[in-house]
């Protein structure tokens, strides 16, 4: 039976903006050569419902 890794990040509304020099896409191509594969993405958000935000949540095989 697999045994699975799970890894969660929060990434913040600024996270995505023209401001901000991280690349999304950069960011999740580097974490699928370490072996975590993206399986859901939730937006954050405040009460009033604007997006702040959005949580990804990642797995991978365990090796141990």
């Amino acid at each position: 039976m697999d045994k699975w890794a799970y890894r969660v990040l929060t990434l913040k509304k600024k996270f995505f903006s023209a401001e901000d020099k991280n690349d999304p896409e950069k960011m999740l191509n580097d974490l699928g050569k370490e072996g975590w594969e993206l399986v859901s993405v939730i937006p954050l958000s405040t009460t009033s419902g604007s997006t702040t935000g959005m949580q990804l949540f990642l797995k991978k095989k365990d090796v141990f």
